[in-house]
């Protein structure tokens, strides 16, 4: 009777995880490429973007994974404002080729980008994921696309060995309508990773100056 229930068990996690490899299909050739059509002429028409996020950090050393929460806002064609609200207030603008971060103090950090290959590699990293072009930046990336459910996913391995060093792969999920990303999954050389879930987003709306302006 012990051993009926224990192969129970087993045919039911064997059904659970076949399940969830079904959730995602590689694309073929064609169909990749009538992706990147879409994510190209939606990247085309994106000037702006703003959304909420959910941030979840998950580390080999903690127990719990470290969650943050705040605002985005993104406009064309490279400035970023990450607006981190939860647990703590900061906020970390991308302005061309500056990087400010304001944790509320009496002068915020600045730092030049052109001087720092590294940041300068991830902001052209965020830049291109929130718009989705990474996708068709086959000559950065080695790229592999999937369905996923009602929408589609993409996995994205850095060419470049300095980015290698900090990033192994991104993972974007795309919806299936709207084709804007609702899901960053960033994976690093240990294996630790960093996954961030949008909603509420709202595309090509006015956005003042001062969002992307720290002084």
């Amino acid at each position: 009777m012990r051993m009926r229930k224990y192969r129970l068990l087993i045919i039911v996690l064997l059904a659970a995880c076949t399940a969830g490899f079904a959730q995602r299909k590689a694309l073929t050739p064609a169909e990749a490429a009538a992706f990147k059509e879409k994510v190209i002429a939606n990247t085309r028409n994106l000037k702006s973007l703003e959304s909420n996020f959910t941030q979840s950090k998950q580390l080999s050393y903690m127990e719990h994974a470290v969650k943050a929460s705040g605002k985005l806002y993104f406009r064309a064609p490279q400035d970023i404002r990450w607006e981190y609200r939860q647990p703590t207030s900061y906020v970390i603008v991308f302005d061309h080729q500056t990087m400010f971060i304001d944790e509320g103090g009496s002068k915020p950090k600045q730092i030049d980008l052109a001087a720092n290959r590294r940041l300068k590699g991830l902001s052209g990293l965020l830049v291109g994921t929130v718009q989705g072009g990474n996708v068709v930046d086959e000559s950065r990336f080695v790229v592999d696309y999937y369905r996923a459910g009602s929408g589609y996913a993409a996995i994205l391995r850095p060419k470049d060995k300095a980015l290698q060093r900090y990033i192994k792969e991104v993972e974007l999920t795309f919806d299936g309508s709207t084709f804007l990303i609702n899901r960053i999954k960033i994976i690093d050389p240990t294996q630790d990773f960093t996954l961030i879930d949008f909603e509420n987003q709202r595309k090509n709306v006015a956005m003042p100056e001062e969002l992307f302006t720290i002084k």
